[in-house]
């Protein structure tokens, strides 16, 4: 068992199997407003200005979609650097006449939320200050309130695509049991909770962060893995520190050759320095 927290835990890149990479690409491209980085008969690459890459798209025109059974991603969130970003993006978003399906205070971050042409689903959000997010007990809240949309559109500019210094700030999944998901994320991994509703849902994270990572049953406990051709999360990179690695590595938590490693849902994970 891990008795030894991650001190970082950052979301470099991730991979996607879509079934169909040229409308996939006008969506993230032209509606989203990510930048091309690099591109292929089948494959392509995502970013914003100023990184190598946040998001690898891999074509397979025989993907199938996932069950209502299965586990796997629910959504991968994009955080951008303001909340002025984030009310532009909304305001983009309104004048492309693009379908939400929600959005949502969290009072730690503000979030909108649609899905890709394939129905991944996928969070923009911005946070706020870090001394605003716990409440008076130091619990972080758990909270999904309306968005005050009328708000925060007050503060809009001209979008001109997701803005140097956006990341992937964390990715929620789908899984069969919390427990099986502690064990791997808590006990191996070393992430720590942060918010943990019974045997529904539970976060994690390092360095103090809401959550990098979110897990929820609301597919039922005993969901099955998605198979290799199912549409949607493939890969996740993570960037974490020196001294991490060697730890996980010392602990078996990840293959000491590759740096890789497998939740018990089939997620695959590249650990890098």
């Amino acid at each position: 068992m891990n008795q030894t927290n991650l001190t970082s835990f950052h979301i470099k890149r991730i991979d996607l199997l879509v079934s169909n990479l040229h409308r996939s690409l006008a969506f993230y491209q032209n509606v989203l407003g990510f930048t091309v980085k690099e591109q292929e008969k089948s494959t392509a690459l995502l970013g914003t200005p100023g990184n190598t890459g946040l998001i690898y798209l891999q074509e397979d025109i025989h993907a199938e979609q996932p069950a209502a059974g299965m586990t796997g991603l629910y959504h991968f969130a994009i955080l951008v650097p303001s909340r002025k970003d984030l009310a532009s993006f909304l305001q983009q978003m309104i004048y492309q006449n693009e379908p939400l399906i929600g959005a949502s205070d969290h009072h730690f971050s503000e979030a909108i939320y649609l899905e890709d042409p394939d129905g991944i689903g996928i969070e923009v959000y911005a946070d706020r200050e870090k001394e605003s997010w716990r409440e008076l007990n130091g619990e972080l809240p758990i909270a999904a309130d309306p968005l005050d949309a009328k708000d925060l559109l007050s503060h809009a500019a001209k979008w001109n695509g997701f803005p140097h210094g956006t990341t992937i700030g964390h990715l929620h999944f789908h899984v069969s049991t919390l427990a099986e998901a502690r064990s791997f994320y808590v006990d191996a991994i070393g992430l720590a909770p942060t918010i943990e509703v019974g045997r529904q849902l539970l976060f994690v994270s390092a360095a103090g962060y809401h959550h990098h990572i979110g897990l929820n049953t609301w597919k039922g406990e005993g969901a099955v893995p998605a198979g290799e051709r199912t549409i949607g999360l493939k890969k996740v990179y993570v960037q974490t520190s020196a001294e991490d690695i060697e730890h996980l590595t010392a602990q078996g938590a990840i293959n000491a050759e590759t740096g890789q490693a497998r939740d018990p849902f089939h997620i695959n994970y590249q650990f890098l320095k």
